[in-house]
């Protein structure tokens, strides 16, 4: 008998989960599931009974093994007619296909030579595949093409795919989940799960094959950017008056750098046509084909070094037919990283080769696929509503990689009706997912092990809880209804969970907001936790400071200024004499975030010891401040905090790919990606004021000569300070002269801009943010640095990345920095 209709889902994670156990265990009796899963014997006979029926489990027949006493138990193991799942990758010669059971052991690997340029005929023959290859869960097709929304692209390697919705159409033939996904981002989750960048969250992918494509792990989490276009590092523009590229733009990396450019430069060299093994061998014994390869090398690697100054990854993963260990080409993109990375960065950014022989990105199908198993997603119902917080890839081989089960507007998936526990269907995101804007990175653990001894129903329960938390959390008082857009749980159990939550103290009624027709659904918001939440801001003039309730409404504020000259330490205490003021004010139980203007390492806290900044190397501002107010203290760096605030309460709100720009002479970015504050491995992450923009230009703060930071300070705008009768260089002046109407301060600002804008282009290329957000002392006069940062973002980045992009002035001021901090804390 099926369950009844307000128990389906329940039932369906039981199943899920009592699967997900039997396949980790391989071979296991009813009773150890019975002490494994935590449910009734009952149930769990039911269960097993209900999944050998369809085919999923096969019991077999007891037999004595010496280590028990009694009647041996009969043994439950996934049936050799469960299924499994198909990866497949699209390449210039054809289709690599392969099929694995659900357990991840290969069944069967082809290679269907197609002509990959006729979308139909591909897609053709990968159904023709998966309909031989039995029962089939899940299908994962990767293209060398962006995917937004399920639909193919333009791609300057696959140009005919443009507009196709390439998932659709498969899972119309085939009626099971299909996805299909950048082969960039499927390169870095094999890696991840089977390659060199096993144990790491923060990692970049490059792939140097027809194309140059990134693909990118942040904290743990696959980005795919806000329009699915993240990762197009071959179309960053390095040379404006290059050659042209089949994207539109000029001078991009592929002209210069992809394999097809390199070979075509070699083979008029040596007046033969060379392959690329051809052109490897050539450069481990003769000069002018190791000076090529070095030279890509070397130009790849100004792109990477910009890349590890400002998303800051722990490992970088090179991967192409061009590239071996020890190669030339590797040897070029270790050499500008030295050059061009700040010194900490370079040093703590790995540089390795792949070691799957270019099977990455089939490997990241596979796992993608598995994904969508009922094993997997048994495991991710233990794992977001028990077992809570579990590195990314460190579960059984079925829950090993993120996102293939990404809404479809991120991924182009096409689920079928029924599959249990997944995002379509109302359920927590997966283990690596992304989680909803507003949303705790990880459970408390305490919380966690309470949570293992609860069933599977009320697992369910707080999972929709959480779900319910974090929409609030992320768009403050919201509508009864929209909680139900937005959660796609029925409206029953919305109301009644909502209930539930008011009654625990966690949810209150509020009144409407705007008005709209009809009759008004009921408003709820996160009630104020006890205690409040104190965010502080550390600057050059002194420390600002916000109070906010526990829900994050602010209730008072204040500025403290310092003497000029002062020292960081005399900063800090300070902060910390001021915080302790406001903690007496509204009573002492208080949860502190302090915004520093640097680097902060994201474990230790503390800066670095070769900080870009030299007059804060070494100190640890949250030991420093928690020595005086006796309570633990969160540290984060400004521009990322601001990022946060404007990301939840500002000029981006409601977007989950935001780059925030600071304009002024202390010029940094703050990254909020899939909804969530990206500080980076070090701690790095938006350190654009220290990309190099001449060679040979101003001395920086940091110890370098040319970076974007010495192009902003007041000195180098001494032509306009220095005129006669207009007072002293500095960054108020400037900014005065601008507000008086000035034309040539006007004029320099949106020269400013333009700067900024050129500047962090490979940024948005690879990030792919849906707002850019342009903060500072220099947009206080007006739209000058704004307009100028969007007129270069919209001429140099590629065409794909600029389409989406939204260029805005900050809306939250000097107070973007401690409302961050206060964002930091919910």
């Amino acid at each position: 008998m099926s369950p009844p209709a307000g128990g389906r889902r329940v039932h369906q994670v039981r199943r899920d989960l009592l699967f997900a156990a039997v396949r980790d265990a391989g071979r296991i009796s009813r009773a150890d599931l019975v002490r494994r899963t935590g449910m009734a014997r009952m149930t769990v006979n039911g269960l097993v009974a209900e999944l050998v029926a369809a085919g999923l489990l096969a019991e077999e027949e007891a037999v004595p093994d010496g280590t028990r006493a009694g009647r041996p138990a009969r043994s439950v193991t996934v049936a050799a007619a469960a299924g499994g799942v198909v990866g497949a990758v699209v390449e210039a010669d054809g289709v690599h296909v392969v099929t694995v059971d659900l357990a991840g052991r290969p069944r069967a690997e082809r290679h269907l030579r197609v002509d990959t340029a006729d979308p139909q005929v591909v897609l053709d023959a990968i159904a023709e595949f998966v309909s031989s290859a039995g029962r089939v869960w899940s299908t994962v097709v990767g293209l060398s093409a962006p995917i937004s929304g399920g639909v193919v692209q333009s791609s300057s390697v696959l140009p005919a795919w443009s507009g196709i919705a390439a998932a659709g159409e498969l899972r119309r033939r085939l009626a099971h989940r299909v996805t299909v996904r950048n082969d960039a981002d499927l390169c870095v989750l094999g890696e991840v799960r089977y390659g060199v960048a096993a144990g790491h969250q923060h990692v970049c992918h490059l792939r140097v094959a027809s194309g140059i494509g990134c693909g990118l792990l942040l904290g743990g989490v696959p980005h795919t950017g806000a329009t699915g276009v993240a990762g197009e590092i071959g179309h960053v523009q390095v040379d404006e008056t290059g050659a042209l590229c089949r994207c539109g733009n000029r001078g991009c990396l592929e002209t210069i750098a992809s394999p097809r450019e390199i070979l075509a430069a070699l083979s008029a060299t040596y007046g033969e046509p060379l392959t690329a093994a051809r052109a490897v061998e050539l450069a481990r014994h003769d000069a002018t084909a190791e000076r090529v390869l070095a030279d890509a090398g070397r130009m790849i690697g100004r792109v990477v070094a910009d890349l590890a100054n400002t998303v800051n990854p722990s490992l970088v993963v090179l991967d192409g037919p061009l590239i071996e260990p020890d190669g030339p080409l590797v040897h070029g993109v270790r050499d500008s990283l030295r050059r061009y990375a700040q010194p900490e960065v370079a040093q703590s950014t790995q540089v390795r080769v792949s070691a799957l022989g270019g099977r990455a990105a089939l490997l990241g199908a596979v796992a993608a696929a598995l994904r969508a198993t009922p094993s997997a997603r048994g495991d991710r119902a233990f794992t977001r509503a028990g077992a809570g917080p579990v590195a990314p890839f460190a579960l059984a081989p079925a829950a090993v990689v993120p996102a293939a089960d990404a809404p479809a507007s991120r991924d182009g998936a096409a689920p079928a009706a029924g599959e249990g526990l997944t995002s379509r269907d109302g359920a927590a995101p997966a283990a690596g997912d992304p989680p909803p804007a507003g949303s705790s990175a990880a459970v408390a653990p305490a919380a966690a092990a309470r949570r293992r001894e609860l069933s599977p129903a009320r697992r369910e329960r707080l999972v929709r809880r959480d779900m319910i938390t974090d929409v609030l959390r992320g768009r403050g008082p919201t509508a009864r209804s929209d909680i139900v857009r937005l959660t796609r749980l029925p409206r029953a159990a919305v109301v009644d969970l909502l209930a539930e939550l008011c009654h625990d103290g966690v949810v209150e009624p509020c009144p409407p907001g705007a008005s709209r027709s009809g009759r008004p659904s009921p408003h709820f918001r996160l009630a104020a936790a006890a205690g409040v939440l104190l965010g502080l801001a550390l600057g050059p003039e002194g420390v600002r400071a916000v109070v906010a309730d526990g829900a994050g409404r602010v209730i008072d504020d204040g500025f403290r200024p310092l003497p000029a000259g002062h020292e960081t330490l005399q900063l800090m205490r300070t902060a910390a004499e001021f915080a302790r003021e406001l903690m007496d004010r509204h009573g002492a139980h208080a949860t502190v975030a302090v915004s520093v203007p640097s680097p902060v390492h994201p474990l230790t806290g503390r800066f670095g010891a070769r900080s870009v900044l030299p007059m804060f190397s070494g100190f640890s501002p949250a030991e420093e401040i928690a020595a005086v107010l006796g309570r633990p203290v969160q540290v984060h760096n400004n521009a990322q905090l601001c990022a946060l605030a404007e990301a939840r309460r500002g000029a981006a709100r409601g977007a989950r790919d935001v780059l925030y720009l600071r304009a002024d002479q202390f010029t940094g970015a703050g990254i909020v990606a899939g909804g969530r504050m990206h500080q980076g491995a070090i701690g790095y992450a938006g350190e654009v004021g220290h990309l190099n923009v001449r060679e040979i230009g101003p001395l920086c703060i940091c110890g370098s000569r040319g970076c974007l930071s010495a192009f902003l300070a007041p000195a180098y705008f001494g032509a306009l300070l220095e005129r006669p009768r207009l007072g002293s260089l500095s960054e108020d002046r400037l900014v005065a002269l601008a507000v008086a109407g000035d034309r040539p301060a006007r004029r320099a600002l949106v020269d400013a801009g333009r700067l900024i804008g050129r500047t962090v282009t490979p940024l948005c290329d690879v990030l792919n943010p849906a707002v850019v957000v342009v903060g500072g002392r220099y947009t206080e006069p007006g739209a000058f640095v704004v307009d100028g940062v969007r007129e270069a973002l919209h001429r140099h980045c590629a065409p794909s990345a600029a389409a989406g992009l939204t260029v805005v002035p900050a809306a939250l001021g000097r107070d973007a920095e401690p409302l961050g901090a206060i964002e930091s804390l919910l």
